[in-house]
């Protein structure tokens, strides 16, 4: 900052020759301006300062000295450069030709150098950090100014080249050139005459050959301040691609984890482990955003209404209402009256004021229409309505409402056998076609079954406040049961055994009767916590006519399955009969008897 951004007019002067002829006119004006020093001029120069005092002496009676030494600056001087203190308040200000131009304060010369010490401060700071990370920065770093003379590199750019920093300071990156340190032409050379980035391949000496990045530092009027040229060793830049493309398929492994992990638990209540229902999913996840109608298919209890709730969590009606009804639940006319509304005094017992119905209730966001095979052909009509029109009418109305609401419907009955029994509209059904979605019963995926257990448990230990296990063996017995009422079936054994059972680890035998009677071929093994472990080195097997027998039963009791393994497992432990019914706590003749019972030979 210079002296003359500081320069003030003074609001009074006197020339030199005034100070004996006319001192009391001076001193008088002085105390009506209120001011106790004034600058003093010489036919247009600087001549010092004129201070006036009043209680130096016992008359009274101000006295004013004249001050010729107070000295003066030039306008163009550095304020930084002054030297203070001064024994005036104030200093003269001069131009080139010493002639007086002004007055500036000490006490703001004073702040302003402080203003100044203090940023200059901060610049060095700031200054000091940005050496620190350019000397740091393990790419070589080369600036310039706007004419190509370098003023800056780094410890990395002399490494990667080869050449010390004081060979570079100073030189211009043509003068570079033709002493050999760059072996092509500049690049950033070329980025300063084209102004802009320019990416490109640089050897040096040492034979190596870096990726150069120089780009030009233009101010916000356009104008060319310096380049900035960043340089990477691409013995290095290899590796790291090695590196990379090492992570990136790492990366990919585990994304591909992370997918199949959010497919296993896709929401609170959403498990999808099994490819089919992972499919399921995914095309409920991919419709969702649409406002197409979606007609959800399966056996009772499959989760229908899991994965109607699914869509409208991911669509964009998220933030609108969820509106659930089963058709099945109510007679035809208190439904008609539940989906529409009715005006008052529709019919006996209605309410004065009339009703909405759940279509003006789902305004915004979506309707459940679950169980909608059971619906009466004459709702269906209405229904039919609301889907082509987007309106209907009040129970006992005749103005149409017009309806802003996404559909979604769910059944577990064939409605194309319905269709030809009469009991379903064709016209309908294919309204509702739009977007079919099958979800298979459990028993057709049960790889979904552990990770539904677990979350089964986990809410239902939650909610009774208690910590139950399950044991491993029960899992593997639950997976092979068929399910036929498919996942509320689940839920509710779960809850059950969880309320029930008195031991904290749900074990093999808690399981109930029905649920351990399995159906068609037994094929599998039943595993029980008092089984012996180890490999069987045995040969034990059944006899080829006998096991025909067991396996095509309909139905087989899975503890005799239970008894038949244990009785093969404790053979290939302990080697003679005898010694597997001391360990089994039976005689050695039952454990004869069993194994002729269940074709067991050694």
């Amino acid at each position: 900052m210079l002296l003359s951004d500081i320069t003030q007019t003074p609001a009074f002067m006197v020339e030199s020759s005034m100070l004996q002829h006319e001192y009391d006119q001076i001193v008088a004006k002085m105390k009506a301006l209120s001011t106790e020093v004034i600058p003093v001029i010489d036919q247009g120069c600087w001549a010092g300062v004129f201070q006036l005092f009043s209680s130096s002496f016992p008359s009274g009676k101000e006295m004013g000295l004249w001050f010729q030494d107070t000295p003066f600056f030039y306008e163009d001087t550095e304020i930084i450069d002054i030297k203070l203190p001064v024994k005036s308040s104030l200093v003269g200000v001069v131009d080139k030709n010493n002639k007086f131009i002004g007055i500036a304060e000490t006490g703001k010369i004073v702040e302003q150098k402080r203003v100044i010490w203090t940023k200059y401060k901060e610049v060095y700071e700031q200054h000091k950090h940005l050496d620190a990370v350019i000397d740091s920065a393990y790419d070589g770093i080369l600036i310039t100014d706007a004419l190509g003379v370098v003023t800056r590199v780094n410890p990395a750019m002399s490494r990667f080249s080869g050449i010390l920093e004081n060979r570079f300071i100073g030189r211009h990156l043509t003068e570079l050139f033709s002493q050999g340190v760059f072996k092509e032409p500049s690049i950033t050379w070329k980025a300063l005459q084209e102004k802009r980035e320019v990416i490109g391949l640089q050897r040096y000496p040492t034979g190596q050959e870096h990726i150069v990045s120089a780009v030009p530092i233009i101010d916000e009027f356009g104008k060319v301040q310096g380049s900035v040229a960043t340089v990477r060793d691409m013995t290095e830049l290899a590796r790291l691609r090695e590196e990379l493309n090492f992570v990136q398929k790492r990366s990919q492994e585990y994304q591909l984890e992370i997918l199949k992990l959010r497919k296993q638990v896709l929401s609170d209540e959403v498990i999808a482990v099994s490819p089919k229902m992972v499919s399921v999913f995914d095309l409920a996840g991919r419709v969702a955003d649409f406002d197409s109608t979606v007609l959800i298919l399966g056996e009772s209890g499959v989760g229908k209404e899991v994965l109607a709730n699914f869509i409208h969590k991911n669509s964009r009606r998220s933030k609108g209402p969820f509106v659930k009804i089963n058709c099945g639940a109510l007679p035809a006319d208190l439904l008609e009256s539940e989906l529409f509304g009715y005006e008052a005094g529709a019919f006996t017992g209605a309410s004065r004021s009339g009703k909405k119905g759940l279509f003006e209730a789902a305004e915004g966001g979506m309707i459940f229409l679950d169980e909608i095979g059971e619906m009466s052909t004459s709702l269906q009509v209405k229904v039919l309505r609301v889907l082509q029109e987007q309106e209907f009418t009040r129970v006992g109305g005749v103005e149409p409402l017009q309806v802003n609401c996404r559909i979604i419907a769910a059944t577990h009955r064939n409605l194309q056998e319905r269709i030809q029994l009469g009991l379903f509209r064709e016209d309908l059904y294919y309204r509702l076609y739009v977007v079919p979605i099958h979800i298979p019963p459990l028993r057709e995926r049960h790889e979904d079954i552990p990770a539904m257990i677990q979350y089964f448990l986990n809410r239902y230990n939650q909610k009774h406040g208690i910590q139950k296990v399950i044991d491993s063996q029960v899992i593997h017995a639950l997976k092979n049961y068929s399910w036929p009422g498919n996942v509320r079936q689940l839920s509710n054994l779960i809850e059950r055994l969880v309320v029930t059972i008195f031991e904290p680890t749900i074990l093999l035998h808690h399981l109930p009767e029905d649920v351990m009677t399995f159906e068609g071929p037994l094929a599998r093994t039943v595993y029980h916590p008092a089984m012996p472990k180890g490999n069987s080195e045995v040969a034990i097997a059944a006899s080829n006519s006998e096991m025909i027998e067991i396996t095509e039963s309909d139905t087989y009791n899975a503890f005799n399955i239970l008894e038949r393994d244990l009785i093969i497992e404790s053979l290939s432990r302990y080697g003679s009969i005898r010694k597997v019914g001391q360990a089994l706590g039976v005689s050695h003749t039952t454990v004869i008897k069993k194994m002729k019972k269940y074709g067991i030979t050694r």
